[in-house]
């Protein structure tokens, strides 16, 4: 059984933020910058399977009951379940996150 998957504005607006950055920081082509922000989403929507990965390490997410999910080695990205849905709620480079 697939669960329906959410993402927050939060996450959509970073997300955004970032293929902003990739462009315009980075000089990434459209296309590139389009390219990563598939990989992002396609990513998130591997959660839609009966699968989870584990609660967060992190203090502020752990607190919350989030679960985080590691995109290329370098995102980490924190859902919640609720039966048959997921709420993808924050994420965050894994430099900017204290244990």
């Amino acid at each position: 059984m697939m669960r329906k998957i959410v993402v927050s504005d939060t996450v959509q607006n970073q997300l955004a933020e970032l293929v902003g950055y990739l462009k315009n920081e980075l000089k990434l082509s459209e296309k590139a910058a389009t390219e990563y922000q598939g990989r992002f989403l396609t990513f998130i929507a591997s959660f839609s399977a009966n699968v989870d990965y584990p609660l967060c390490r992190f203090k502020q997410w752990r607190a919350l009951g989030y679960r985080c999910a590691v995109f290329e080695k370098d995102w980490i990205i924190a859902y919640e379940t609720f039966g048959k849905n997921v709420i993808v709620r924050d994420m965050s480079h894994a430099k900017l996150l204290k244990e």
